[in-house]
């Protein structure tokens, strides 16, 4: 059965809650995607235009998060904000139709007899993301990408046995799990398959000087990749757009002329980075030239590198039969905006020509000078930075897009003491009215944090960073710094809690206590972070409403019913209509506190079906309230919330 979508579909959004009414959620949107089936390699590739990566988050990896910890927590642990729905509304606003999720799975691997299983929790969590694209009828790259049994040390028979073992167990969980997907979704069996120490092979070169056994390593997990989808058994998996990469999927002639399309591989298209020329896009040595059109300090032309690929790109994607699609491009941000705008103009441009489409990469970075500031969406407030609006909108007029860089789901990215709410019990530990800005991985102390770092108590930081803040732990030898994550996924603008337990799992990593701990910093992760203030919050206590509203008369929803959807574990409320309401919304009980999923739902409308996909066997207690004469009457709703657990 092919994946449809059809009617409303409402995804879930966390805010702060409903009463405060200036808090942002998704409105509702009429998704009308029909089935895309029986398309050639050709037609869907035709079909892309532009895409966007959603970089540094389900690919995070390798920075020791304890075994068992929420998918949130993986997903965050390099300082991006959990993936969620506004995020790709404002990608679909802004004119890209495809999205790549690169993913890392090698920290969810399960043993599964003599072979390899992904944990179903991740799993979900991957599917989820995958929805909020597919839900807005775009198309899907889904990849396996920084694997440590893929990119090894030196090619060799043992690291192919193992990287086959593991590549055949995550390639038939991920083609069970989307085995009914349509073409909308493609799989890409490998990001940038290299190797980090062969003296005889250039990590980042075209493959060669081993007599061909690099390239003949890659295609044969290519082959693997291909034949493990293929034979998963649905139609779907049978006709899906399959992505395959040459060495470290450079955009080299020799590399992507060494790729072999395996027999009878039905629907596949060749993989390519091109950071292209990298002395303009990348480099800060100095060779480097960040002017276009322009030379590199080698004297290369910058406009007769780019025309040089897309022209043998081009003849390559014919000689082989397969089109070629750039999965990974962008020129990082040296405050050069209108050169970017010319370099975007020339390089599409060419790519239009040959038919290939682009997803540029987004690592949601800005403000460093390493040639790693490709930061496009600000994912925190969904809004497009000062320094890549005027880039993407260049970008959207070679294809003619009409493009909405102001997305309606943006919320202010402006700080305002006035949008956030201190309690009156809270203890101010740090505050500085204008903010103290910090650039990215520098940090400052905090005095008076001890006798707060206890059960009792968590620390509320109010900040404003792209990026997810850290706080760190110290101890009184200066031997180890611990960071501390946190476990807030909850979306509130401006303020990131971090709990007890938080504290603990990073000073449990370090072997030490937490009375061995002597300093305490707030720090920046990948970006520039502004700290005005940091506060130890007492726990069970919450703040009583200012200006309680007494109800007068109906003012909230009663008599809700429930229905399941067992095919797609959904949820459907249906409640009777409050006089004079001028709209209705969602809250959610979740790690005790109401959390908003929409407060948009127009007056006309009584019903809200959740997400797709929800975790089967999960329960959650939901309250709907209305919002008549301009107030939510919240008290009532809650105490007429129910209880619902996922089918």
């Amino acid at each position: 059965m092919k994946k449809k979508f059809v009617g409303k579909v409402l995804s879930a959004m966390s805010a702060a809650a409903i009463a405060a009414t200036g808090a942002a959620s998704l409105p509702i949107a009429n998704v009308k995607a029909s089935a895309l089936s029986g398309q050639s390699s050709w037609n869907i590739v035709s079909q892309m235009k532009i895409g966007w990566n959603l970089g540094n988050t389900l690919d995070a990896h390798n920075s020791k998060v304890p075994s068992g910890s929420s998918p949130e927590k993986y997903a965050t642990q390099w300082g991006m904000p959990a993936p969620n729905a506004r995020q790709f509304q404002a990608v679909k606003e802004a004119g890209f139709n495809t999205v790549r999720i690169p993913v890392t799975w090698y920290e969810h691997l399960e043993q599964n007899g003599n072979g390899y299983h992904v944990n179903d929790t991740w799993m979900n969590y991957v599917k989820q993301t995958v929805d909020y694209a597919i839900d807005r009828d775009m198309f899907v790259i889904l990849n396996i990408h920084h694997e440590n049994f893929i990119n090894v040390s030196q090619f060799n028979d043992n690291t192919y046995y193992q990287a086959e073992l593991k590549m055949k167990g995550i390639w038939s969980d991920i083609a069970e799990t989307f085995a009914n997907y349509d073409q909308h979704l493609i799989f890409e069996g490998m990001n940038e398959p290299r190797q980090t120490g062969n003296s005889a092979v250039s990590e980042w070169g075209n493959g060669s000087g081993d007599n061909g056994y690099t390239w003949n390593y890659i295609n044969k997990l290519n082959a693997t990749f291909v034949n493990t989808v293929r034979n998963q058994g649905s139609s779907q998996n049978r006709e899906r757009l399959l992505m395959l990469p040459g060495y470290c999927a450079s955009n080299d002639q020799t590399a992507i002329s060494n790729i072999a399309i395996p027999n009878n591989a039905g629907n596949v298209a060749l993989s390519v980075h091109a950071y292209t020329p990298y002395y303009f896009t990348m480099a800060t040595d100095d060779k480097a030239n960040h002017n276009f059109p322009g030379q590199s300090g080698w004297g290369a032309d910058y406009e007769g590198e780019i025309s040089n690929m897309f022209n043998y790109l081009g003849n390559l994607q014919r000689q082989k039969n397969a089109p070629v699609i750039i999965g990974e491009f962008s020129a990082s941000d040296f405050g050069n905006t209108n050169d970017r705008i010319a370099w975007a103009k020339y390089y599409l441009g060419r790519a239009k020509e040959q038919g290939i489409p682009c997803v540029l990469w987004d690592n949601n970075v800005v403000g460093v000078a390493n040639g790693e500031a490709h930061g496009y969406l600000n994912r925190g407030s969904c809004t497009w930075y000062d320094g890549a609006k005027d880039v993407v909108a260049a970008m959207m007029g070679v294809y003619g897009i009409s493009s909405n860089l102001n997305s309606s789901v943006a919320v202010d990215p402006n700080f305002k003491w006035s949008s956030v709410d201190i309690g009156s019990k809270w203890v101010q530990l740090y505050k500085n009215e204008s903010g103290k800005t910090i650039s990215s991985w520098k940090n400052f102390t905090v005095d008076g944090w001890k006798n707060y770092a206890n059960s009792n108590y968590d620390f509320a930081l109010v900040y404003d960073s792209a990026s997810q803040p850290e706080l760190v732990l110290q101890d009184g030898g200066n031997n180890t710094w611990n960071r501390v994550s946190s476990s807030d996924y909850s979306g509130t603008p401006f303020v990131k809690k971090f709990t007890y337990d938080d504290l603990m799992a990073a000073v449990n990593n370090s072997g030490l206590s937490m009375n061995d701990m002597s300093n305490l910093f707030i720090s920046a992760t990948t970006s520039e972070l502004t700290a005005y203030g940091l506060y130890a919050v007492p726990k069970n206590y919450s703040n009583p409403d200012p200006n309680p509203y007494q109800p007068s008369g109906d003012t909230y929803p009663t008599n809700i019913r429930v229905n399941y959807n067992t095919q797609y574990h959904q949820i459907q409320f249906i409640w009777d209509s409050v006089p004079n309401a001028q709209n209705y919304g969602i809250a959610v009980y979740l790690a005790g506190k109401w959390r908003v999923q929409t407060s948009y739902i127009p007056a006309s409308t009584r019903s809200y079906v959740t997400p797709k996909n929800l975790t089967p066997g999960l329960s959650y207690k939901v309250a709907i309230a209305a919002k008549v004469n301009g107030t939510w009457d919240t008290a009532n709703a809650i105490k007429n919330a129910v209880f619902v657990t996922v089918r």
